[in-house]
């Protein structure tokens, strides 16, 4: 391309600054990118314990430990962006992310990893809660609603085409890859937004709560910490008169402490008046239980399909496809729903069928089962998903005032962040407990097909292997027969498969439970909403009564 037609594209997309569509395009390619390396990583988990030697617990920081950073950190961007302008937190942000994108591609041991995701989860953090903010300084209030429900279906379609495009990535190029695709789109991203997006949004001087921040990231950062750590120490002693029990308890006080000091402060990170909006606090709830079902889906579906039947990423990746095609094609319909039954009607009967496509994977989880037979329920779950993110985010951000717009979108992005990161954790500890408690039995049962002597170290065997993370790579004692070692190897696989689709139809039942919780409350919210109609104008008392 010569230098006249480089001129000319940079005219016409400076002719495009401040152009409503233009801007959500822009915002809205940097939260896809953000939200994405969410979910793609977790296709890359398999590849990345075999490339690292990491085990189960250390490649759940990987994933837990970017949601960390954002969860954290997402409430005082938002406030920073009050501060600076969003469009300069916004690029600061994103040239963090691609820097750290970078390192994590360069890391040779998992803990360094962890720390350069850690480093991306803060440039992730910069960047989410400007885009909402943004685009509503550039949309019109009556306008707002579609760019929301774009923003909205943007975070979904993220997070449900991560494992599709990352699978591909990963079998083509291998797992650093999924990290060094993000420079060239950061450095789009970031020449986009200099050519499009308005600067000089600030509001008025902000003080950042510093301690509210501390706090609450001590909190996240010690039930995370016991969550995904807990089983390696037995759920019991970390140091000398220091538990698990006692982290995980000291995460909830530390939550209680920040809840007490938001209230009290002039400046807080969260606003407590926002919850008085009865319809924000009910979607945020909401997002944060589908956020925790998508993670949740996301990885169980990957380490299910790879290690229990075998997959190698990029046929893990394609048969989640439908899920992020569902996702896809049922945005438009969303719309159209939309328009003619309401959004909370919408919600209500996307959030229905979710927890049923949920229930439907779940008891498909078998080690037995055709890996075909899953595509059905999961398009219908990204479909239902279409129909959840869109109206949860237009309603949750329908009634609020401008001048709260970029503490709404920090809340509302936090809440959503931590529902992945409790996804996460809670994964983390209740798939490890019940594969746990799974392993010896199913082991167990197989071991009846091997000669008496071996069954005792047989059934160790596969309880260590399960310890250390490896599936059914078990350690055949010293000395035994080939036939018997490969006989073993066979019954290993088959417990392992057993007791880890036990263990994902368990956790994503809890799952299907939460978004039956979410959709009773959308009902009750929308319900209350048609039998209490907003109170009628009160009259002007200055008026005679027959004027």
């Amino acid at each position: 391309m010569d230098t006249v037609t480089r001129a000319g594209w940079g005219a016409r997309l400076r002719g495009l600054r401040g152009n409503p569509w233009a801007v959500m395009t822009t915002t809205c390619l940097g939260y896809f990118i953000t939200i994405l390396n969410s979910t793609s990583v977790s296709i890359a988990v398999p590849e990345i314990q075999t490339g690292l030697g990491a085990n189960l617990g250390q490649v759940l920081w990987v994933v837990g430990g970017y949601t960390l950073a954002l969860a954290v950190l997402t409430v005082t961007a938002g406030r920073l962006g009050d501060v600076a302008g969003p469009r300069t937190v916004f690029l600061a942000g994103m040239v963090v992310f691609s820097i750290a994108s970078a390192l994590c591609g360069f890391a040779e041991t998992p803990w360094q990893l962890i720390a350069f995701r850690l480093l991306q989860g803060v440039g992730a953090a910069l960047i989410i809660p400007q885009t909402l903010t943004m685009m509503t300084i550039v949309f019109p209030k009556e306008r707002r609603g579609v760019a929301s429900a774009v923003w909205g279906v943007t975070a979904g379609l993220a997070g449900v085409a991560g494992p599709t495009l990352g699978g591909l990535l990963v079998s083509t190029a291998g797992w650093r890859s999924i990290f060094a695709v993000n420079l060239p789109i950061g450095v789009l991203i970031i020449v986009l937004t200099l050519l499009v997006v308005p600067g000089g949004h600030v509001r008025r001087a902000r003080r950042l709560d510093v301690l509210g921040a501390a706090l609450a990231g001590a909190a996240l950062g010690a039930i995370t910490f016991g969550l995904l750590e807990g089983r390696h120490y037995g759920w019991g002693e970390v140091t000398p008169f220091l538990t698990v029990p006692m982290i995980i308890g000291a995460g909830f006080v530390l939550l209680a402490v920040f809840a007490a000091h938001q209230h009290r402060t002039s400046e807080p990170l969260v606003p407590t008046r926002l919850f008085a909006d009865r319809t924000f606090t009910l979607m945020t709830v909401s997002m944060a239980a589908v956020s925790m079902c998508v993670i949740t889906l996301s990885l169980t579906m990957t380490l299910y399909l790879q290690s229990v039947l075998g997959m190698s990423a990029a046929q893990a990746g394609l048969t989640l496809a439908p899920w992020a095609l569902g996702m896809t094609f049922g945005f438009p319909i969303t719309g159209r729903l939309i328009d003619r039954f309401g959004g909370e009607r919408v919600l209500l009967g996307g959030l229905t069928v979710y927890a049923a496509a949920l229930v439907a994977v779940a008891l498909l989880s078998r080690p037995d089962v055709n890996g075909h037979l899953l595509m059905l329920p999961l398009a219908v779950a990204g479909l239902s998903q279409s129909a959840a993110f869109g109206p949860i985010t237009s309603l949750a951000m329908r009634d609020v005032s401008t001048d709260l717009a970029g503490a709404a979108s920090g809340v509302f992005n936090t809440i959503r962040q931590t529902g992945t990161l409790v996804g996460i954790s809670v994964l983390g500890a209740v798939l490890q407990a019940r594969l746990d408690t799974g392993i010896g039995a199913a082991a167990r049962t197989v071991a009846g097909g091997l000669p008496e002597n071996y069954r005792g170290p047989f059934t160790e065997a596969v309880a260590g292997a399960s310890a250390r993370g490896d599936g059914a790579a078990i350690a055949v004692p010293p000395g035994t027969p080939a036939e018997t070692a490969e006989r073993m190897r066979t019954l290993a696989e088959a417990a392992y498969g057993s007791a880890f689709g036990s263990a994902v139809t368990f956790t994503l039942l809890l799952c299907a439970a939460s978004v039956v919780l979410a959709a009773l409350g959308s009902y009750l919210n929308g319900r209350t909403r048609r039998v209490s109609p907003e109170p009628a104008p009160r009259p002007d008392a200055s008026r005679s009564p027959s004027a």
